[in-house]
């Protein structure tokens, strides 16, 4: 199969985690990959994991100089999928959030998404697709995740608005949540303080149950959702890959919870 170079896909936190899963996904549906991210080792070897064409783009899209890098980089290439996969969930006791570690929360899950789309729409396509990573935390408050919870619901408002924004471009913007994922980040939430961060026994009771997601499972229903789905459905929806009702389109017979 040709690599489709018509459509080119920019994926932010693209090193690790769901950022690296979904830009795999989207190199093996043989798309161009814009694979972002602020460490590039981790992001090469992702390009090295890639069966598709992947390029790298060691950029901080929490900062302006991050974010112009992307727009120098693309060139006079245009985008067809804009994919919001950067977080960063920091567990910390009330006492302790200071301006700058709620700033960097903010930067990073919510500046970074807004800005980053600004700064794109020249050079999104008519019929393009702008995809956030959403979180159950965005209407789900925790103890010791305060700056987390909040830049979520943010970020949902934000998608939510930027869908009315983005309509006279016909570029459709939707927002997904990836359920409980293993990740790094939930990793170390799992580790953390109980009486800081009291889920981490929830996460852990998931983990012996088998009830965690792996990121490879959710780079392919994100790629499944960005390419397959129709506009109307693709917008109107607020997606859980958690619901059942689309899982024959994408995962087939396979359980939500096997191993890739």
């Amino acid at each position: 199969m040709a690599k489709d170079t018509s459509r080119l896909a920019v994926v932010t936190g693209a090193g690790s985690g769901i950022g690296r899963a979904v830009a795999l996904a989207l190199s093996h549906k043989r798309l161009t990959v814009l694979a972002v991210g602020r460490r590039l080792p981790p992001l090469k070897e992702t390009a090295d994991m890639a069966t598709g064409g992947v390029r790298v783009l060691n950029a901080d899209v929490a900062t302006a100089a991050g974010r112009a890098a992307i727009v120098d980089e693309l060139g006079g290439d245009r985008v067809h999928f804009l994919v919001h996969a950067a977080g960063t969930m920091p567990i910390q006791r009330l006492a302790d959030i200071t301006p700058d570690t709620w700033g960097q929360v903010m930067a990073t899950n919510v500046d970074a998404r807004l800005h980053l789309t600004q700064a794109l729409v020249p050079s999104l396509t008519p019929g393009g697709r702008v995809l956030f990573i959403g979180s159950m935390s965005a209407t789900k408050p925790r103890k010791g995740s305060t700056a987390y919870c909040t830049s979520l619901a943010a970020s949902f408002m934000l998608q939510q608005c930027l869908k009315l924004e983005l309509a006279q471009y016909a570029v459709l913007v939707t927002n997904a949540i990836p359920g409980p994922v293993n990740t790094r980040m939930l990793q170390a939430g799992m580790v953390a303080d109980a009486d800081v961060f009291p889920d981490r026994d929830e996460y852990g009771a998931l983990r012996e149950q088998g009830k965690l997601i792996e990121p490879e499972t959710v780079g392919h229903f994100y790629a499944w959702l960005l390419t397959q789905t129709d506009d109307q459905s693709y917008s109107a929806n607020q997606w859980d890959i958690r619901d059942q009702s689309h899982h024959a389109a994408w995962i087939g017979s396979r359980g939500l919870y096997e191993a890739n």
